[in-house]
């Protein structure tokens, strides 16, 4: 009982100490450098970084080929929608083959003509508009991939390597649940303690090899998932884990300021322009365009020639467009209507985006500042106690899944917060001078 006591007042005291912290790292605001610049000022970057990562997925990626195709296609459809139509040539000839009588009163004639239909009412600027919003749109959309990219290799590589931290932890907890058991064994032959409490300890040992194997299988599919990003099988590098450990307060001053130059914020008026640019080209479908004809006529009997010209307008009876217009104009509705939605969405995204990130760093902090020292500490003292006899064995092992515990919590806050990051970062285009407002990654 007094042995009890004195651990359950042991524990109260080392909860309530607070650790001196043992450095402090550089706040780091969202418009300065971006988390993929973020790294120890003192020391050169090992391994395979963040920045590497993503410069080799700007580079090598499948889908940002794909949207570049995409813009080299508006721009033909560009080049296309300022073409004329075509002049049409023609050929006539006529009463040939015709009795005497009928040659006398219409001898035969050879006519040559050009026909040439020519748009009016705006036709041609107006495609010319719905294909030049083509071009900005496809623009923007490769700019976009390009951001989503940069935030799904940021969240990839802080993954994959949460995922090696989470090995290393496992085999720490394996090395330890084995340390552990022999201290236990050594205590069972000395008949210091009952025979349950070794068996307790070749369960935690085992319990702790299945977790090993979890987390390096773990490890083995966020690689295959950071590969694929960078547009190769498997990843063949080392990854720097520094930066993974580097966490600032958020500073969200401006962060709404630099959401215009996100580029689906700038889609979004780009399409209601093109939108107005059908509804235009709809209504000069629905004036007539002329044709007009030029050419000549040729008697043979007469060895004689003459000139001819001729127009020919379409009249607007049966179809005056009107169904195309109605349509036009309810596109440009339902755009604005969308438009409206995604920047109410787009707001959404933003605000939860900085409360993740916020969360998970108070998280991370707390942990590293406050219960990862409590913890390590309470089982330093807990498997000390228990080699004196002081401490039941399972004061030991409740201490021992409590620090393994802490430190994989630790892991996943810090894995949210890189997440919540990239995507604060995505949403308010940090990285557009990265990938260059033209769309010409650097």
């Amino acid at each position: 009982m007094y042995q009890k006591k004195l651990l359950w007042l042991l524990c109260a005291t080392i909860v309530t100490c607070q650790p001196v912290f043992a450095q402090n790292a550089a706040n780091i605001k969202l418009d300065g450098k971006p988390l993929t610049a973020v790294a120890v000022a003192s020391a050169k970057p090992k391994g395979f970084t963040l920045d590497d990562a993503i410069a080799k997925a700007l580079a090598q990626s499948p889908r940002l080929k794909a949207f570049n195709s995409g813009v080299a296609a508006a721009k033909g459809e560009q080049r296309q929608a300022g073409a004329w139509q075509n002049p049409e040539i023609s050929y006539t000839n006529e009463n040939f083959g015709g009795g005497a009588a009928y040659k006398a009163i219409s001898p035969q004639q050879n006519s040559f003509g050009v026909t040439q239909l020519i748009e009016v009412g705006g036709k041609i600027s107006a495609r010319e508009n719905i294909a030049g919003k083509g071009v900005e749109i496809a623009s923007l959309d490769e700019q976009a991939a390009k951001l989503d990219i940069i935030r799904e290799v940021t969240t990839a590589y802080a993954d994959a390597v949460a995922a090696e931290e989470n090995v290393r932890l496992a085999s720490e907890q394996k090395d330890l649940a084995e340390d552990v058991l022999k201290s236990v064994s050594i205590r069972v032959a000395a008949a210091a303690a009952p025979l349950i409490q070794k068996s307790r300890a070749e369960v935690e040992r085992s319990t702790a090899t299945i977790a090993l194997d979890t987390a390096m299988r773990e490890r083995e599919i966020t690689q295959k998932n950071l590969a694929t990003l960078l547009g190769e099988e498997r990843v063949m590098f080392t990854l720097d884990s520094r930066a993974f450990y580097v966490v600032t307060k958020p500073d969200i001053a401006g962060i709404e300021e630099k959401l215009k130059v996100n580029p689906n914020l700038v889609k979004l008026g780009a399409l209601t322009e093109q939108s107005k640019a059908r509804l235009d080209l709809e209504k000069a479908n629905a004036i007539p365009d002329p044709r007009f004809t030029v050419g000549m006529i040729d008697i043979p009997s007469a060895r004689d020639r003459a000139f001819m010209v001729g127009v020919s307008l379409p009249i607007p009876v049966f179809n005056a467009n009107r169904g195309n217009i109605e349509k036009a104009r309810n596109e440009v509705s339902r755009t604005e209507f969308e438009n409206h939605n995604a920047v109410l969405t787009i707001n959404a995204d933003l605000t939860r985006a900085q409360q993740q990130m916020e969360n998970a760093y108070l998280r991370a902090e707390t942990l590293k500042h406050e219960v990862l020292p409590s913890a390590e500490k309470a089982f330093t003292l807990a498997r000390h106690g228990y080699e004196l006899g002081r401490f039941p064995y399972l004061e030991v092992l409740d201490a021992q899944r409590s620090l393994f515990t802490v430190k994989q919590q630790q892991i996943t806050a810090l894995k949210e917060y890189h997440a919540a990051r990239a995507m604060l970062e995505r949403l308010s285009a940090i990285h557009a001078a990265r990938i260059d407002i033209k769309g010409e990654s650097k």
